[in-house]
């Protein structure tokens, strides 16, 4: 059965260290930056790299896979930054998560890491997300329908 699905998400982040983004369900972003001459980053230079979700999505980026297709990627200089977005799991489940990742992953592509959806959002759901808080690289909205 298809499902329809709304979510805002309300971006935290950045943080250097992936132990930064909170151990629960969501979606998270890793991207590369370089910081200001403010000592801060600059969203301006963001270079989105992946887009994934976990139910635990601090222990997932402490052992995660890509990590190597992340380094490769980053350019020189910047370094390994990483934002968060909760999706409640008493709100959302795992295949609402994938739908939302998969919608954030098609309108973003192609990206060098986390390929699944790069080329078509090729979910039989629709989905509408408003992305709040700290959100860039990623724009405001974003709609996925089926085919």
């Amino acid at each position: 059965m298809a499902r329809i699905i709304s979510a805002t998400l309300v971006w935290d982040g950045p943080y250097e260290q992936a132990t930064g983004v909170i151990g629960k369900a969501g979606i998270y972003m890793v991207i590369a930056g370089w910081k200001g001459s403010d000592g801060n980053y600059n969203p301006s230079t963001y270079i989105l790299l992946d887009i994934g979700q976990s139910g635990e999505a601090a222990d997932r980026l402490a052992s995660h896979d890509r990590e190597d297709c992340w380094e490769r990627n980053k350019p020189t200089g910047s370094t390994l930054l990483f934002k968060f977005a909760a999706m409640p799991s008493s709100q959302f489940d795992e295949t609402d998560r994938r739908i939302v990742e998969c919608c954030l992953r098609f309108h973003n592509r192609p990206l060098p890491c986390g390929t699944e959806c790069n080329q078509a959002y090729d979910r039989p759901d629709s989905v509408s997300i408003a992305n709040k808080g700290q959100l860039k690289p990623l724009s405001e909205s974003y709609t996925c329908r089926p085919g």
